[in-house]
């Protein structure tokens, strides 16, 4: 097998970190690049043994690169805090040959919300880019939102990336409005703008695109409240760009 490094960026994630530190306990190495948690979360990861860093927030994107680059191993598995690498997706990996042939690995991601599985097309199941050799990959340098940048094959992965996405509704309207605002700076720094009949009509058009073309109706009132929370995000973000927030 290739000797792999799974890393994890983090910001005050002490209590869901780790469940995600002991999916990962089987890799050569795990490294924690902190942006500054004030929740004990760095020393939790090195008592856990893993390599800690503690630098400055970068963006998503070019935080998960710096990541990348302070690990000892060119193949890299990139885990989110909240997220746990089921039993088979760490034994496929722990099997694969010294050269894995396709440069990237995409694994199928299960999503729960408040802890519990989610049912419905298209939140339940997705797949995700997250492992790869960080000589010829990176992740697009994105404030928010980030992916993989690769050319070639990808190579589908056994096994479940589990997802705990939001502990409620409160962490899920916090963490909207870290994106947003995330957002708007990015946009802000390219000079975007928006008029008023984009204020007005994208929120009612993001509601339907969730609603009806992402499928969200099959999910019931779930469905319906989480089509109106993107429809506020849509709000909030062109909000705080035109208030340079």
């Amino acid at each position: 097998m290739p000797r792999i490094s799974v890393t994890i960026i983090t910001l005050d994630e002490a209590e869901r970190l780790p469940a995600a530190l002991a999916s990962a306990a089987w890799a050569d190495q795990i490294v924690v690049l902190d942006s500054g948690s004030r929740d004990g979360t760095p020393d939790l990861a090195r008592a856990a043994g893993a390599t800690v860093v503690v630098e400055p927030w970068r963006g998503y994107g070019a935080q998960k690169n710096r990541a990348a680059e302070l690990a000892r191993n060119d193949w890299v598995f990139n885990l989110d805090a909240d997220e746990r690498i089921d039993a088979e997706l760490a034994q496929a990996l722990r099997a694969l040959p010294d050269a894995p042939p396709p440069a990237v690995g995409e694994v199928r991601r299960r999503n729960r919300f408040a802890g519990v599985p989610l049912r419905h097309w298209p939140w339940a199941w997705d797949r995700q880019k997250r492992f790869y050799d960080r000589r010829v990959t990176r992740f697009a340098a994105a404030a928010v939102h980030e992916s993989l940048e690769w050319t070639g094959a990808v190579a589908g992965l056994p096994g479940i990336l589990d997802h705990e996405t939001y502990r409620d509704w409160a962490d899920y309207e916090r963490r909207q409005r870290r994106y947003s605002e995330l957002w708007a700076g990015a946009a802000r720094a390219r000079g975007k703008r928006v008029g008023a009949l984009k204020r007005i009509g994208d929120p009612a058009v993001t509601f339907l695109r969730h609603w009806l073309l992402r499928g969200y109706l099959l999910g019931g009132g779930l469905g319906w409240r989480m089509s109106l929370a993107a429809a506020r995000g849509t709000r909030l973000r062109h909000r705080l760009l035109r208030e340079g927030a």
